[in-house]
């Protein structure tokens, strides 16, 4: 420093240096004073202090989660932060009690209170609380006004070791040794000619505030979302963003905090707008002494570029404050701090994504919270690389009541605009409504609405918005290239048309490999050959269906679907023309399932020379179960070649078990799957059921086109289902309902059902159709709904309910004002919303239930009806 102006500042060195002047020094000292009063105060001072906070009154007060996780796994006091410490000074040694008004912890009555022990212990966990709290203020100190805060430090320091050594009956000594030792430590950090070593908690600072600096000066628009939670966990308040509060709050069944949480939706449902606006949240909010985390990091997953957590921090995410540090160094920081990870966009990451998560959760997860964000179809994927971990899962369901209006609001910008959509809108099917609680899809229909290309008065359904976006567009380029290149309307059109069908066909591809979002260089050049074919340019369709960013690795553009529901929807309109076209087998040849062999034809072709192929002893080898279902003309018929060529039709009682013991015949590939639910398709290559997974949502979006089409048939929910019963987490209710609620659909999928049922609102309609053709043997509900829904949805539901021979496990409803509660009795209790965690408590203690008969049933009608009505929510 020899040179060096005073008055500059210097803001790195002298910042970490008063930093770990605070963090290091005013810690031990902290430390020493309460090991040197807890061990004097206490008998058995082997006792550990968080047993002893259990038979103090109040004695978890003011604790947040980092100070209970601290406690709850023994930590010593040596690694334990200030502020925990200066808690545990005031429980658990003897010290004067910290009373509400003028106490002597922290309002002094007098200068000879002031120098007592316990204000000045107060005065060391402020000078903590100051630096992390208003960090600005330390950022440009010179090196006197350094060397004064610091000498205010080391007055404060040598006061609390002598008072306290003194307080426990110690030897001058051993004063004079505690206070040498800290004025040699604080001079050491002033005076070393390195950079002072980061300490964790000067890192989260330094952090935090490049975070908050890197925050959008503007404010953007958010509506609130709706979340569906764990049954028996605590809501966060309505309205309010920063849940983290709450997440950090939950425990697992054995007591222990949460590691991960998966937050699932649909696509476009609004999950990387509520994961963003978490993070701003928590970054934008004052960080505080019962703060519960240390630092929130968010990562994109799509965004990716190393597997290396400790890089990743370093180079991308927080390079200001990791400048002086190694990614190891990094690494090793982040091991001592509380860490909130939200990890966005699992469906759609890139490779690295992966490996990242991995490294989270064996690295951190006994202190680390997790957070990621993921479509339900992926929550599978996210599952295997948590195990044995504590994971709860929650629901993005898409806008509260209040974030539908705030949205469509701030999306037209005019109140008599607001007034006519939401007049139309109550026209439209009850399900499009619900659908339009998804905020891409309400986006979408005000654009259109505004354009005049959907009609709301026709009960529009949700593939009919996006048909009418499809149709607006390519009216639009078509009229372009006309104009452009000479071409009759009609010419253009059909060529726009033919383009079409190649990007469904490229979408479906992408889907079926599991290449989401963004087209890769081999795709990108594959689409554009197939456009050079049939257009004069494809500039004009490239950058009308898909958007662009430049490649930060080359000088190329990288092309990308709008959003994940467009691939979707794209792959699903090629799977509709397939499905309509005699192309079903080249579909099924695309879904990975071999139909060569298979026709719609019955063993009819099967001729009687195969017949010596087949001995009495084959016949032998069949169990007991299917030998009665097997005819000596079925057997005579059936030969090693041609058991492939078998429907559906001829093996309905032939489980993978059982077609094992027949000799001579090519089954061994058969799946667990019983054969009589394969339509049309040989099985014997269904094994990858991941590549299932991958089509699920396309394939609801095809059921969901096809109903608005009224273009859905037997035989295809016949297929469909087939094809989506290897999914391993199919959510048949779901499938029902983007079905338009299918009758033959309902009853081909209902052997495909759980035996416990979950119920919320979205699939009350489901659910109340499925009821006629399978029946649960328990079934919860957890829905809200007004009074219209619940006579349009609820009642018919319940009605169904009364005449199935099932148990209801337990039975929530959040109306607008009352909370309607069915206990174990059948009797129906009705509470206002702010008895909810009372009365959930006491249902599910109940137990089990029985619903039977129509007169209690009536009974419990006729009350809600008569106390919603009474309390105005009609």
């Amino acid at each position: 420093m020899e040179g060096h102006n005073l008055d500059t500042p210097v803001r790195d060195i002298n910042f970490q240096r008063y930093c770990s002047c605070v963090f290091e020094v005013g810690q031990r000292v902290m430390c020493r004073a309460f090991l040197y009063l807890y061990h004097h105060h206490h008998q058995d001072p082997n006792v550990y202090v968080g047993q002893r906070l259990d038979v103090i009154p109040n004695g978890w007060a003011r604790i947040g989660a980092i100070g209970k996780a601290a406690l709850a796994r023994r930590e010593s006091p040596i690694n334990m932060d200030i502020c925990l410490l200066y808690i545990l000074l005031q429980r658990t040694c003897g010290l004067k009690p910290d009373t509400q008004n003028n106490s002597v912890w922290n309002s002094p009555t007098s200068d000879t209170v002031a120098e007592e022990l316990e204000h000045q212990l107060y005065l060391l966990k402020e000078i903590r609380n100051n630096l992390a709290h208003d960090t600005n203020a330390y950022m440009n100190l010179t090196k006197q006004e350094l060397i004064e805060k610091v000498n205010v430090l080391e007055r404060l320091c040598c006061n609390i070791v002598t008072k306290a050594a003194i307080h426990t009956g110690r030897s001058s000594d051993t004063v004079a040794t505690d206070t040498s030792r800290i004025t040699s430590q604080l001079h050491d950090i002033l005076t070393s000619s390195l950079p002072p070593k980061i300490h964790p908690q000067e890192w989260s600072i330094m952090a935090h505030e490049e975070q908050r600096a890197a925050l959008p000066q503007s404010q953007e628009f958010f509506a609130q979302a709706h979340l569906r939670l764990p049954r028996n966990e605590e809501a966060p308040p309505e309205g309010d963003v920063n849940f983290l509060h709450t997440f950090l709050s939950w425990r697992y069944s054995d007591g222990s905090p949460i590691q991960v949480i998966i937050v699932k939706g649909q696509a476009g449902v609004g999950k990387t707008k509520w994961c963003k606006e978490v993070w701003k949240s928590s970054v934008s909010s004052k960080m505080t002494d019962s703060t519960e985390y240390d630092l929130v990091v968010k990562v994109e997953c799509s965004q990716v570029t190393t597997r290396d957590v400790g890089r990743l921090i370093k180079e991308e995410l927080l390079p200001q404050a990791s400048q002086d540090c190694d990614p190891g160094q990094v690494v090793n920081l982040l091991t001592s701090l509380r860490v909130v990870w939200l990890l966005d966009g699992m469906e759609e990451p890139a490779p690295e994504a992966i490996h990242l998560l991995q490294q989270i959760i064996n690295k951190f997860s006994d202190k680390h919270l997790v957070l990621v964000t993921c479509q339900h179809s992926y929550v599978n994927e996210v599952l295997t690389r948590v195990q044995n971990k504590r994971v709860i899962e929650i629901t993005l369901e898409g806008l509260s009541r209040n974030g539908f209006h705030s949205l469509l609001k701030h999306l037209l910008q005019n109140e008599q605009l607001y007034s006519r959509f939401v007049k139309d809108a109550k026209d439209l099917n009850a399900e499009v409504v619900k659908e339009l609680f998804n905020p891409l899809k309400l986006t979408l229909a005000v654009t259109l609405w505004q354009e005049g290309t959907l009609d709301l008065g026709n009960k529009a359904s949700f593939p009919q918005l996006y048909s009418a976006v499809e149709r607006a567009l390519v009216v639009k380029v078509s009229a372009r290239m006309a104009d452009k290149w000479g071409l009759t309307t009609r010419e253009a059109r059909d060529r726009m048309y033919a383009w079409l069908k190649e990007l469904y066909c490229l979408a479906f591809q992408m889907t079926l490999k599991n290449q989401l979002v963004s087209l890769d260089k081999h795709n990108t050049e594959l689409l554009k050959e197939k456009s050079l074919l049939l257009l004069p340019s494809y500039s004009d369709c490239f950058s009308t269906f898909l958007t662009s960013q430049p490649d930060i690795n080359s000088s190329e553009t990288t092309y990308r679907f709008i959003h994940l529901s467009q691939q979707y929807y794209l792959a699903a309109q090629y799977v509709c023309q397939q499905l309509l076209s005699d192309s079903s087998q080249e579909l099924m040849s695309l879904l990975h399932v071999d139909v060569s062999n298979v026709t719609d034809s019955d063993v009819s072709n099967v001729t009687d020379t195969d017949v010596g192929n087949v001995t009495d002893t084959d016949v032998n080898n069949v169990t007991d179960t299917d030998v009665s279902n097997v005819t000596d003309t079925d057997v005579n018929n059936v030969t090693d070649t041609d058991v492939n060529n078998v429907t559906d039709t001829d093996v309905n009682n032939v489980t993978d078990t059982n077609v094992g013991n027949v000799i001579d015949t090519n089954v061994n590939n058969v799946t667990d799957t019983n054969v009589n639910n394969v339509t049309d398709t040989d099985v014997n290559n269904v094994t990858d059921t991941s590549q299932y997974d991958q089509l699920y949502d396309t394939l609801l979006w095809v059921f969901s086109i096809l109903d608005s089409r009224s273009e859905l048939n037997e035989r295809i929910e016949k297929t469909l289902t087939s094809v989506l019963s290897h999914c391993r987490r199919c959510d048949w209710m779901e499938v029902v309902h983007h079905a338009g609620y299918s009758d033959n659909l309902a009853r081909l999928v209902g052997q495909y059902m759980s035996d416990t049922w979950y119920v919320t609102n979205r699939h009350l309609g489901a659910a109340t159709l499925l009821l006629k053709h399978t029946t649960p043997s328990l079934l919860s509900v957890n829905i809200t709904a007004n009074y219209n829904s619940l006579h349009q949805h609820l009642m018919p539901f319940l009605e169904q309910v009364a005449l199935a021979d099932t148990k209801v496990g337990e039975f929530l409803l959040w109306s607008m004002r009352v909370v309607c509660v069915i206990r174990a009795s059948g009797s129906l209790t009705l509470t206002s919303n702010n008895s909810l965690a009372t009365h959930r408590g006491a249902t599910t203690s109940q137990g089990d239930f029985e619903l039977s008969g129509r007169h209690s049933l009536n009974r419990c009608y006729e009350e809600l009806s008569v106390r919603l009505i009474r309390d105005g929510c009609a």
